[in-house]
Protein backbone atom coordinates (compact mmCIF):
# COMPACT_ATOMS: atom_id res chain seq x y z
CA UNK A 1 0.00 0.00 0.00
CA UNK A 2 2.76 2.43 1.10
CA UNK A 3 4.66 1.81 -2.26
CA UNK A 4 1.18 2.81 -4.53
CA UNK A 5 0.51 5.96 -2.57
CA UNK A 6 4.16 7.08 -3.01
CA UNK A 7 3.46 5.94 -6.52
CA UNK A 8 0.74 7.76 -6.94
CA UNK A 9 2.54 10.87 -5.27
CA UNK A 10 4.71 10.81 -8.23
CA UNK A 11 1.89 11.39 -10.52
CA UNK A 12 -0.25 13.78 -8.57
CA UNK A 13 3.24 16.33 -8.41
CA UNK A 14 2.59 16.90 -11.84
CA UNK A 15 -0.91 16.91 -12.03
CA UNK A 16 -3.32 19.57 -13.21
CA UNK A 17 -5.48 21.22 -10.44
CA UNK A 18 -8.22 22.59 -13.34
CA UNK A 19 -11.56 21.96 -12.01
CA UNK A 20 -14.05 19.26 -13.27
CA UNK A 21 -14.04 16.11 -14.71
CA UNK A 22 -14.47 12.27 -14.95
CA UNK A 23 -17.10 10.66 -16.22
CA UNK A 24 -17.42 6.58 -14.77
CA UNK A 25 -15.44 4.45 -17.02
CA UNK A 26 -13.38 7.33 -18.86
CA UNK A 27 -16.45 7.65 -20.74
CA UNK A 28 -16.08 12.10 -21.41
CA UNK A 29 -19.54 12.74 -23.22
CA UNK A 30 -21.76 14.39 -21.24
CA UNK A 31 -24.71 12.57 -20.29
CA UNK A 32 -28.31 13.17 -22.26
CA UNK A 33 -29.69 16.81 -20.52
CA UNK A 34 -31.68 16.17 -17.74
CA UNK A 35 -35.65 17.29 -17.60
CA UNK A 36 -35.31 20.75 -15.74
CA UNK A 37 -36.41 24.28 -15.82
CA UNK A 38 -34.02 26.53 -16.50
CA UNK A 39 -33.43 30.21 -16.89
CA UNK A 40 -34.52 30.51 -20.05
CA UNK A 41 -37.84 28.54 -19.10
CA UNK A 42 -38.67 29.82 -15.99
CA UNK A 43 -40.68 33.02 -15.09
CA UNK A 44 -39.21 35.04 -12.26
CA UNK A 45 -40.45 34.89 -9.05
CA UNK A 46 -40.66 37.54 -6.25
CA UNK A 47 -39.17 35.35 -3.79
CA UNK A 48 -37.09 31.87 -3.96
CA UNK A 49 -38.96 29.23 -2.53
CA UNK A 50 -36.36 25.83 -1.83
CA UNK A 51 -37.63 22.57 -0.86
CA UNK A 52 -37.18 21.57 2.12
CA UNK A 53 -33.73 19.79 3.18
CA UNK A 54 -33.55 16.11 2.63
CA UNK A 55 -33.55 14.70 6.12
CA UNK A 56 -30.18 14.15 8.10
CA UNK A 57 -29.30 11.99 11.15
CA UNK A 58 -28.97 14.41 14.44
CA UNK A 59 -25.99 14.87 15.90
CA UNK A 60 -23.88 12.26 17.39
CA UNK A 61 -21.84 13.39 20.04
CA UNK A 62 -21.00 17.21 21.24
CA UNK A 63 -17.48 15.88 22.19
CA UNK A 64 -16.55 15.05 18.85
CA UNK A 65 -14.98 17.35 15.92
CA UNK A 66 -15.49 16.91 12.16
CA UNK A 67 -12.31 18.20 10.61
CA UNK A 68 -12.65 19.10 7.24
CA UNK A 69 -10.31 19.94 4.46
CA UNK A 70 -11.36 22.91 1.86
CA UNK A 71 -9.55 25.01 -0.55
CA UNK A 72 -11.12 28.30 -0.62
CA UNK A 73 -9.83 30.90 -3.63
CA UNK A 74 -10.35 34.24 -2.26
CA UNK A 75 -12.70 36.20 0.48
CA UNK A 76 -16.15 35.85 -0.77
CA UNK A 77 -15.71 31.93 -1.02
CA UNK A 78 -13.98 32.17 2.96
CA UNK A 79 -17.21 34.07 3.61
CA UNK A 80 -19.45 31.70 2.36
CA UNK A 81 -18.19 28.63 3.87
CA UNK A 82 -17.83 30.55 7.08
CA UNK A 83 -21.82 31.75 6.99
CA UNK A 84 -22.37 27.71 6.28
CA UNK A 85 -20.62 26.38 8.64
CA UNK A 86 -22.32 28.66 11.36
CA UNK A 87 -26.08 27.46 10.02
CA UNK A 88 -24.32 23.62 10.02
CA UNK A 89 -23.19 24.25 13.84
CA UNK A 90 -26.19 25.90 14.85
CA UNK A 91 -28.77 23.28 13.63
CA UNK A 92 -27.09 19.76 14.56
CA UNK A 93 -24.50 20.81 17.30
CA UNK A 94 -21.57 19.95 15.35
CA UNK A 95 -18.11 21.51 15.58
CA UNK A 96 -16.17 21.94 12.64
CA UNK A 97 -12.50 22.58 12.14
CA UNK A 98 -10.85 23.72 9.07
CA UNK A 99 -7.81 22.11 7.65
CA UNK A 100 -6.98 24.45 5.09
CA UNK A 101 -4.88 23.88 1.82
CA UNK A 102 -3.51 25.69 -0.76
CA UNK A 103 -2.09 22.69 -3.31
CA UNK A 104 -5.46 20.65 -2.61
CA UNK A 105 -4.90 17.79 -5.01
CA UNK A 106 -1.12 17.18 -3.57
CA UNK A 107 -1.24 17.80 0.07
CA UNK A 108 -4.88 16.13 0.27
CA UNK A 109 -2.88 13.00 -0.68
CA UNK A 110 0.08 13.69 1.60
CA UNK A 111 -2.29 13.94 4.90
CA UNK A 112 -3.78 10.86 3.67
CA UNK A 113 -0.50 8.61 2.98
CA UNK A 114 0.59 10.46 6.74
CA UNK A 115 -2.71 9.35 7.98
CA UNK A 116 -3.37 12.85 8.58
CA UNK A 117 -6.11 13.77 6.95
CA UNK A 118 -9.34 15.13 7.68
CA UNK A 119 -12.77 13.35 7.57
CA UNK A 120 -14.51 15.35 4.54
CA UNK A 121 -12.39 17.00 2.42
CA UNK A 122 -13.12 18.95 -1.22
CA UNK A 123 -12.37 16.58 -4.31
CA UNK A 124 -11.20 17.52 -7.17
CA UNK A 125 -11.80 15.78 -10.67
CA UNK A 126 -7.95 15.63 -11.19
CA UNK A 127 -7.72 13.60 -8.24
CA UNK A 128 -10.65 11.39 -8.04
CA UNK A 129 -9.84 8.62 -9.90
CA UNK A 130 -6.45 8.11 -8.36
CA UNK A 131 -8.09 8.31 -4.89
CA UNK A 132 -11.44 5.57 -6.03
CA UNK A 133 -7.90 3.33 -7.49
CA UNK A 134 -5.91 3.66 -3.87
CA UNK A 135 -9.42 2.98 -1.85
CA UNK A 136 -9.08 6.20 -0.13
CA UNK A 137 -12.18 7.27 -0.83
CA UNK A 138 -15.77 6.01 1.49
CA UNK A 139 -18.14 4.88 -1.59
CA UNK A 140 -21.45 6.71 -0.77
CA UNK A 141 -25.27 5.90 -0.65
CA UNK A 142 -27.04 7.42 -3.55
CA UNK A 143 -30.47 7.51 -1.69
CA UNK A 144 -28.67 8.95 1.44
CA UNK A 145 -27.08 11.90 -0.67
CA UNK A 146 -30.65 11.88 -2.88
CA UNK A 147 -28.21 12.08 -5.96
CA UNK A 148 -31.12 12.08 -8.51
CA UNK A 149 -31.61 15.72 -7.64
CA UNK A 150 -27.86 16.54 -9.48
CA UNK A 151 -27.35 17.28 -12.86
CA UNK A 152 -26.16 13.95 -14.38
CA UNK A 153 -23.55 14.53 -16.39
CA UNK A 154 -21.88 16.79 -13.26
CA UNK A 155 -22.62 14.10 -10.55
CA UNK A 156 -21.11 11.41 -13.21
CA UNK A 157 -17.83 12.76 -12.12
CA UNK A 158 -17.37 11.29 -9.45
CA UNK A 159 -18.99 8.27 -10.25
CA UNK A 160 -16.73 4.98 -10.94
CA UNK A 161 -17.87 1.34 -11.62
CA UNK A 162 -22.03 2.78 -11.07
CA UNK A 163 -20.82 3.99 -7.63
CA UNK A 164 -20.62 7.51 -6.42
CA UNK A 165 -17.89 8.74 -4.34
CA UNK A 166 -18.01 12.16 -3.86
CA UNK A 167 -21.28 14.46 -4.21
CA UNK A 168 -20.02 17.84 -6.46
CA UNK A 169 -20.58 21.05 -4.39
CA UNK A 170 -20.60 23.76 -7.16
CA UNK A 171 -19.76 23.91 -10.67
CA UNK A 172 -19.04 26.56 -13.56
CA UNK A 173 -19.14 26.68 -17.35
CA UNK A 174 -18.22 28.50 -20.22
CA UNK A 175 -20.43 30.99 -22.14
CA UNK A 176 -19.88 33.74 -25.03
CA UNK A 177 -18.80 37.23 -23.49
CA UNK A 178 -18.94 40.08 -26.13
CA UNK A 179 -17.43 43.34 -25.77
CA UNK A 180 -21.11 45.05 -27.12
CA UNK A 181 -18.96 48.94 -27.38
CA UNK A 182 -16.56 47.34 -29.78
CA UNK A 183 -19.41 45.39 -32.07
CA UNK A 184 -21.48 49.05 -32.15
CA UNK A 185 -17.85 50.84 -33.66
CA UNK A 186 -18.43 48.58 -36.81
CA UNK A 187 -21.70 49.01 -36.77
CA UNK A 188 -22.43 45.80 -35.48
CA UNK A 189 -24.94 44.15 -32.76
CA UNK A 190 -24.80 40.85 -30.85
CA UNK A 191 -27.56 39.40 -33.15
CA UNK A 192 -24.99 39.98 -35.89
CA UNK A 193 -22.66 36.62 -34.17
CA UNK A 194 -23.10 33.66 -35.34
CA UNK A 195 -24.80 30.79 -33.28
CA UNK A 196 -22.42 28.40 -34.90
CA UNK A 197 -18.71 27.54 -34.78
CA UNK A 198 -18.86 27.10 -38.67
CA UNK A 199 -19.99 30.07 -39.12
CA UNK A 200 -17.02 31.67 -37.51
CA UNK A 201 -14.97 30.80 -40.53
CA UNK A 202 -16.60 33.51 -42.77
CA UNK A 203 -17.67 35.96 -39.92
CA UNK A 204 -14.70 36.44 -37.96
CA UNK A 205 -12.65 37.58 -40.76
CA UNK A 206 -14.67 40.17 -42.05
CA UNK A 207 -15.36 41.50 -38.71
CA UNK A 208 -11.75 41.81 -37.73
CA UNK A 209 -11.28 43.77 -41.30
CA UNK A 210 -13.61 45.94 -40.03
CA UNK A 211 -12.26 46.29 -36.56
CA UNK A 212 -8.74 46.60 -38.05
CA UNK A 213 -9.99 49.91 -40.83
CA UNK A 214 -11.52 51.41 -37.74
CA UNK A 215 -8.99 50.97 -34.93
CA UNK A 216 -5.58 49.74 -36.97
CA UNK A 217 -4.34 46.68 -37.25
CA UNK A 218 -3.08 44.74 -34.51
CA UNK A 219 -5.12 46.77 -32.04
CA UNK A 220 -8.30 44.92 -31.42
CA UNK A 221 -8.77 41.42 -32.34
CA UNK A 222 -12.41 39.64 -33.27
CA UNK A 223 -12.23 36.66 -30.97
CA UNK A 224 -10.18 35.00 -28.10
CA UNK A 225 -9.24 30.89 -28.36
CA UNK A 226 -7.98 28.87 -25.97
CA UNK A 227 -7.62 25.45 -27.59
CA UNK A 228 -5.91 23.23 -24.16
CA UNK A 229 -8.28 20.51 -23.32
CA UNK A 230 -9.48 22.27 -20.46
CA UNK A 231 -11.48 24.27 -23.13
CA UNK A 232 -11.90 22.32 -26.46
CA UNK A 233 -12.79 18.71 -24.95
CA UNK A 234 -15.99 19.45 -26.04
CA UNK A 235 -15.10 19.71 -29.38
CA UNK A 236 -12.52 17.09 -29.62
CA UNK A 237 -14.95 14.20 -28.03
CA UNK A 238 -17.53 14.77 -30.61
CA UNK A 239 -17.31 11.51 -32.28
CA UNK A 240 -14.88 9.81 -30.49
CA UNK A 241 -13.18 9.25 -26.75
CA UNK A 242 -10.08 10.72 -26.97
CA UNK A 243 -9.33 9.06 -23.72
CA UNK A 244 -9.25 5.05 -23.63
CA UNK A 245 -10.94 3.08 -20.80
CA UNK A 246 -7.45 2.52 -19.19
CA UNK A 247 -6.51 6.09 -19.15
CA UNK A 248 -3.65 6.35 -22.01
CA UNK A 249 -4.34 9.08 -24.43
CA UNK A 250 -6.27 8.41 -27.85
CA UNK A 251 -5.46 11.89 -29.02
CA UNK A 252 -4.05 10.65 -32.52
CA UNK A 253 -7.52 9.05 -33.68
CA UNK A 254 -8.48 10.25 -37.04
CA UNK A 255 -11.38 11.74 -35.59
CA UNK A 256 -9.96 13.85 -33.20
CA UNK A 257 -7.61 14.85 -35.31
CA UNK A 258 -10.33 16.55 -38.00
CA UNK A 259 -12.15 18.17 -35.10
CA UNK A 260 -8.59 19.23 -34.04
CA UNK A 261 -8.38 20.45 -37.71
CA UNK A 262 -10.95 22.49 -37.01
CA UNK A 263 -9.88 24.27 -34.04
CA UNK A 264 -6.78 25.25 -35.75
CA UNK A 265 -8.64 26.44 -39.10
CA UNK A 266 -10.26 28.97 -36.04
CA UNK A 267 -6.71 30.65 -35.51
CA UNK A 268 -5.59 30.17 -39.34
CA UNK A 269 -8.57 32.97 -40.10
CA UNK A 270 -6.33 35.43 -38.64
CA UNK A 271 -9.34 36.94 -36.15
CA UNK A 272 -8.44 34.92 -33.36
CA UNK A 273 -6.12 34.89 -31.03
CA UNK A 274 -4.77 33.58 -27.82
CA UNK A 275 -4.63 35.82 -24.57
CA UNK A 276 -1.00 35.65 -25.35
CA UNK A 277 -0.97 36.19 -28.83
CA UNK A 278 -2.37 39.39 -27.88
CA UNK A 279 0.03 40.13 -24.79
CA UNK A 280 -2.10 39.17 -22.39
CA UNK A 281 -2.01 37.20 -19.34
CA UNK A 282 -5.72 35.46 -19.97
CA UNK A 283 -8.93 36.30 -21.23
CA UNK A 284 -10.06 38.38 -18.50
CA UNK A 285 -7.34 40.66 -18.99
CA UNK A 286 -7.30 40.86 -22.76
CA UNK A 287 -11.44 41.40 -22.24
CA UNK A 288 -11.39 44.45 -19.68
CA UNK A 289 -8.34 46.01 -21.46
CA UNK A 290 -10.78 46.20 -24.58
CA UNK A 291 -8.54 43.97 -26.97
CA UNK A 292 -11.01 41.68 -28.23
CA UNK A 293 -14.62 41.27 -29.25
CA UNK A 294 -15.71 37.67 -28.34
CA UNK A 295 -14.26 35.51 -25.50
CA UNK A 296 -15.35 32.12 -24.05
CA UNK A 297 -15.05 31.87 -20.33
CA UNK A 298 -16.71 30.78 -17.08
CA UNK A 299 -18.95 32.90 -14.96
CA UNK A 300 -15.86 33.31 -12.45
CA UNK A 301 -15.06 36.25 -14.92
CA UNK A 302 -18.73 37.60 -14.43
CA UNK A 303 -18.44 39.99 -11.25
CA UNK A 304 -14.23 40.54 -12.10
CA UNK A 305 -15.54 42.20 -15.47
CA UNK A 306 -18.30 44.28 -13.22
CA UNK A 307 -15.92 45.42 -10.49
CA UNK A 308 -12.56 45.80 -11.74
CA UNK A 309 -13.81 46.88 -15.50
CA UNK A 310 -16.82 48.77 -14.75
CA UNK A 311 -16.69 51.03 -18.06
CA UNK A 312 -16.76 47.80 -20.27
CA UNK A 313 -20.15 47.15 -21.54
CA UNK A 314 -20.76 43.58 -22.06
CA UNK A 315 -23.59 40.85 -22.51
CA UNK A 316 -23.23 36.95 -22.16
CA UNK A 317 -24.38 34.72 -24.85
CA UNK A 318 -24.59 31.05 -25.17
CA UNK A 319 -21.72 29.51 -26.31
CA UNK A 320 -21.72 28.25 -30.02
CA UNK A 321 -22.87 25.06 -31.73
CA UNK A 322 -20.98 22.98 -33.43
CA UNK A 323 -21.74 19.90 -35.48
CA UNK A 324 -25.59 20.97 -35.28
CA UNK A 325 -25.11 20.50 -30.88
CA UNK A 326 -24.97 22.57 -28.47
CA UNK A 327 -21.86 22.00 -26.38
CA UNK A 328 -19.33 23.40 -23.72
CA UNK A 329 -17.55 22.68 -20.65
CA UNK A 330 -18.73 22.57 -17.00
CA UNK A 331 -15.81 22.41 -14.08
CA UNK A 332 -17.03 20.77 -10.41
CA UNK A 333 -15.65 19.87 -6.84
CA UNK A 334 -17.22 17.89 -4.98
CA UNK A 335 -17.23 16.52 -1.35
CA UNK A 336 -15.81 13.23 -0.51
CA UNK A 337 -15.50 11.33 2.91
CA UNK A 338 -11.90 9.57 3.77
CA UNK A 339 -12.45 5.65 3.69
CA UNK A 340 -10.48 5.81 6.95
CA UNK A 341 -12.21 8.65 8.89
CA UNK A 342 -14.10 7.54 12.36
CA UNK A 343 -16.38 10.59 12.03
CA UNK A 344 -17.79 9.47 9.09
CA UNK A 345 -21.38 10.02 10.15
CA UNK A 346 -20.26 13.33 10.93
CA UNK A 347 -19.33 13.73 7.26
CA UNK A 348 -22.25 12.33 6.36
CA UNK A 349 -24.10 15.07 8.19
CA UNK A 350 -22.16 17.76 6.83
CA UNK A 351 -22.64 16.71 3.18
CA UNK A 352 -25.87 16.19 3.19
CA UNK A 353 -26.24 19.90 4.63
CA UNK A 354 -23.65 21.47 1.84
CA UNK A 355 -24.97 19.62 -0.89
CA UNK A 356 -28.86 19.53 -0.40
CA UNK A 357 -31.43 22.86 -1.06
CA UNK A 358 -30.36 25.16 1.70
CA UNK A 359 -26.84 24.64 2.36
CA UNK A 360 -25.68 24.42 -1.66
CA UNK A 361 -28.44 27.07 -2.49
CA UNK A 362 -26.63 29.82 0.75
CA UNK A 363 -23.38 28.96 -0.43
CA UNK A 364 -23.45 29.91 -4.10
CA UNK A 365 -25.34 33.13 -3.94
CA UNK A 366 -22.84 34.16 -1.51
CA UNK A 367 -19.51 32.51 -2.98
CA UNK A 368 -20.51 33.52 -7.05
CA UNK A 369 -20.67 29.83 -7.86
CA UNK A 370 -23.52 27.58 -9.76
CA UNK A 371 -25.52 25.11 -8.31
CA UNK A 372 -25.26 21.27 -8.68
CA UNK A 373 -28.77 20.93 -7.80
CA UNK A 374 -31.59 20.88 -10.43
CA UNK A 375 -34.30 22.34 -7.91
CA UNK A 376 -31.54 24.60 -6.68
CA UNK A 377 -30.38 25.63 -10.09
CA UNK A 378 -34.21 26.68 -11.22
CA UNK A 379 -35.18 28.67 -7.55
CA UNK A 380 -31.69 31.09 -8.10
CA UNK A 381 -33.07 31.87 -11.73
CA UNK A 382 -34.90 34.69 -9.85
CA UNK A 383 -31.89 36.16 -8.15
CA UNK A 384 -29.42 35.45 -10.66
CA UNK A 385 -28.24 38.41 -13.56
CA UNK A 386 -29.56 37.16 -16.80
CA UNK A 387 -25.61 36.83 -17.65
CA UNK A 388 -25.08 34.59 -14.94
CA UNK A 389 -28.64 32.36 -15.88
CA UNK A 390 -26.70 31.79 -19.26
CA UNK A 391 -24.31 30.08 -18.26
CA UNK A 392 -26.93 27.64 -15.98
CA UNK A 393 -28.92 27.52 -19.27
CA UNK A 394 -25.39 25.72 -20.73
CA UNK A 395 -25.24 22.85 -17.84
CA UNK A 396 -26.98 20.20 -19.48
CA UNK A 397 -25.34 20.09 -22.44
CA UNK A 398 -21.76 20.75 -21.44
CA UNK A 399 -18.74 17.86 -21.17
CA UNK A 400 -17.12 18.05 -17.64
CA UNK A 401 -13.71 18.27 -17.87
CA UNK A 402 -11.99 14.58 -16.83
CA UNK A 403 -9.14 13.01 -18.05
CA UNK A 404 -8.55 10.10 -15.54
CA UNK A 405 -5.17 9.33 -13.99
CA UNK A 406 -2.76 10.64 -16.07
CA UNK A 407 -4.41 13.80 -17.06
CA UNK A 408 -0.99 15.64 -17.09
CA UNK A 409 0.97 14.02 -19.50
CA UNK A 410 -1.75 13.98 -21.97
CA UNK A 411 -2.71 17.75 -21.26
CA UNK A 412 0.63 18.75 -21.64
CA UNK A 413 1.83 16.52 -24.64
CA UNK A 414 -1.25 18.00 -26.54
CA UNK A 415 -0.33 21.35 -25.76
CA UNK A 416 3.59 21.09 -26.76
CA UNK A 417 2.30 19.76 -30.01
CA UNK A 418 -0.74 21.66 -30.30
CA UNK A 419 0.71 24.83 -30.40
CA UNK A 420 3.21 24.28 -32.62
CA UNK A 421 0.47 23.16 -35.03
CA UNK A 422 -1.33 26.25 -34.31
CA UNK A 423 1.89 28.57 -35.16
CA UNK A 424 1.82 26.28 -38.46
CA UNK A 425 5.25 24.40 -37.51
CA UNK A 426 3.61 21.27 -38.22
CA UNK A 427 0.18 19.61 -39.56
CA UNK A 428 -2.34 18.72 -36.63
CA UNK A 429 -2.29 15.26 -37.14
CA UNK A 430 1.50 15.14 -37.02
CA UNK A 431 0.80 17.39 -33.82
CA UNK A 432 -1.46 14.82 -32.15
CA UNK A 433 0.02 11.81 -33.17
CA UNK A 434 3.53 12.94 -31.54
CA UNK A 435 1.25 14.03 -28.61
CA UNK A 436 -0.66 10.55 -28.15
CA UNK A 437 2.56 8.29 -28.70
CA UNK A 438 4.77 10.97 -26.23
CA UNK A 439 1.64 10.92 -23.58
CA UNK A 440 1.38 6.90 -23.76
CA UNK A 441 5.45 6.59 -23.20
CA UNK A 442 5.67 8.63 -20.09
CA UNK A 443 2.09 6.49 -18.75
CA UNK A 444 4.10 3.12 -19.57
CA UNK A 445 6.75 4.52 -17.64
CA UNK A 446 4.58 5.14 -14.53
CA UNK A 447 2.68 2.02 -14.69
Amino acid sequence: MKIKLLLILLVLTAALTACGNNNNDNNNTASPAPTVALASQVTAQPEVNLPAPAPTPAAVDDNRVLTLGIWAGNDAEWTALERVRQDFEAQFGIKIEWHFYTDLNAQVMADLNAGTAPDAFHVSTGVAEQLVYMDLLKPLDRNVFNTTAFFPNVLDTFVFNGTVYAIPKHQSSLARYVNTDLLATVGKTVSDIPNDLEGYLEFLPRLQAELDAFFGEGQVWAASGIYEPERSLHLLNRTVNPFNPDGTSNMGHADVIRHAEFIVSLFETGAMRTPQMMNAGWNGDAFGRGLVVIMEEGNWIYSRLRNGFPEINFQVIPMPTYQGQRSGMTYTVGWGINANSPNADLATTWIQYKTGPEGMYNWCVAAGFLPTRLDVAAGMVASLSAGLNVHIDQIPYSTPWVMGRFSSFISDSFMYYMSAAVSGEISVKEALTNAENTANMQILHMR
